[in-house]
C-alpha cells in the first residue's frame, strides 16, 4: 500500500521539484539580505508546512481514487465510471479508455458466447441425425429381421456422421490441418464414388462421369469430404434417374442429379447451419449439417461453391476453383 502511495506521489514529482526550487530561492534571498537565522526560519518553515499539507492532500486524493477503482472493478457499470473517477481531464481520458478495454471485453465475451451456442447446436443436430441409423439398427435387431444390405446402409451412415463430427472439430483449426498439394480434380471424384458404389447399385441409380479434368492447388482431404457431402445428397434425394459429374476446362466440378429438387424459397438458405428445408423436413432424415460444412470449408479453401435447382427437374452443384482466394 505504501509502495502504491509513493508510486502515485512519484507522477507528481515536477510540482515537487519546482516546489523545491521556490523555497532554496527564496531561502537563498533571504539569506542574501540577512544572516538573521530567525528571519529564514520564519521563511523556510511555512513553505515546509504547505509542502506536508500537499503532500497530505495528495495523499486522500490517491486513497479516493483507490477505492473507486476497487468499487468499479467490482461492478464494473460504464453509466458510473465518472461518477467514481471524476471529472478531470486526465479523469475523462481515463474513463474513455477503460469504456474502450470494457467494450472490447464485452464483445470478445459475446463472440465465445456465439461459439459455445455454435457448437451445441452442431452436437444437438448431429445427435439426432446419427439417432436415425442406430434407431434403424435397433429396430432389426429386436424383430429379429436382420437385412444385410440395410445394416451395411446404416452402419455406412454411422461411420459418415462420425466423420463429419471429426471434420467439424479439425475446422476450428482450419489452418493448422491444411495441407494444399497439386490434385487431380477427376481422381478426387472418382475416389468418392467409389465410396458410394454400393448406394448406385441398391437404387439401381444411373452414373455418367465426363472424361474431362484439370489439376487445382487444394486439400485434397478436405474437398474430398466436401465432394462426399455433395454426392451422398444427390444419391439420397433421386429416387431413380442418373446423376452426372463433369470437371470442366474452366476448372469447375458439376454433379447434376434427376431428384426430387429444391424448392426456390429453400434455396437461399440451403448452406445455412441447421436448415433443411422442406425436402428435411418430409423425409426426416436430414440435419442441414452435410451442406453447411461443404460452404465453410469450400469458403476457406478458396473454391466457391453455388446450387441451381428445380422441383421435380433435379438438382446442379457447382464448384468453382479456378479463381482460388484462401479465406
Amino acid at each position: 500500500m505504501i509502495k502504491s502511495c509513493l508510486t502515485f506521489l512519484k507522477d507528481y514529482w515536477l510540482l515537487y521539484f519546482l516546489y523545491a526550487c521556490t523555497i532554496l530561492f527564496l531561502a537563498w534571498s533571504t539569506l542574501l539580505r540577512s544572516a538573521n537565522a530567525a528571519i529564514f526560519s520564519d521563511v523556510f518553515w511555512p513553505f515546509t508546512y504547505l509542502l506536508l499539507i500537499m503532500t497530505a492532500i495528495l495523499a486522500i486524493k490517491w486513497r479516493r481514487k483507490r477505492l473507486a477503482v476497487r468499487k468499479l472493478l467490482k461492478d464494473p457499470d460504464l453509466s458510473t465510471v465518472e461518477e467514481h473517477l471524476g471529472s478531470s481531464s486526465q479523469e475523462k481520458a481515463l474513463q474513455e479508455l477503460l469504456e474502450q478495454v470494457l467494450s472490447q471485453k464485452t464483445n470478445l465475451v459475446e463472440e465465445k458466447e456465439r461459439e459455445s451456442q455454435k457448437l451445441k447446436d452442431y452436437y444437438a443436430l448431429w445427435a439426432h441425425q446419427i439417432k436415425v441409423p442406430l434407431s434403424v439398427l435397433d429396430l432389426m435387431n429386436q424383430t429379429g429381421t436382420v437385412d444385410q444390405a440395410q445394416t451395411k446402409e446404416q452402419l455406412f451412415l454411422i461411420n459418415q456422421y462420425l466423420e463429419m463430427l471429426l471434420s467439424f472439430i479439425r475446422l476450428q483449426n482450419f489452418n493448422g490441418d491444411l495441407n494444399l498439394k497439386k490434385a487431380s480434380a477427376r481422381s478426387l471424384v472418382m475416389q468418392v464414388l467409389k465410396q458410394y458404389k454400393f448406394f448406385f447399385i441398391q437404387k439401381d441409380l444411373s452414373l455418367k462421369v465426363s472424361e474431362g479434368d484439370f489439376t487445382l492447388m487444394t486439400d485434397s482431404k478436405w474437398l474430398r469430404f466436401a465432394l462426399e457431402q455433395i454426392i451422398y445428397n444427390a444419391i439420397k434425394y433421386t429416387k431413380e434417374g442418373s446423376i452426372q459429374v463433369s470437371c470442366t476446362d474452366d476448372q469447375k466440378i458439376i454433379i447434376q442429379d434427376s431428384g426430387i429438387g429444391i424448392d426456390a424459397a429453400d434455396l437461399p438458405q440451403v448452406f445455412n447451419q441447421g436448415y433443411t428445408g422442406f425436402n428435411g423436413r418430409v423425409q426426416d432424415n436430414a440435419s442441414g449439417l452435410g451442406l453447411y460444412l461443404v460452404k465453410e470449408i469450400l469458403d476457406k479453401l478458396g473454391h466457391k461453391v453455388s446450387i441451381e435447382s428445380t422441383i421435380g427437374v433435379g438438382t446442379t452443384v457447382t464448384i468453382d476453383c479456378s479463381q482460388q482466394t484462401l479465406s
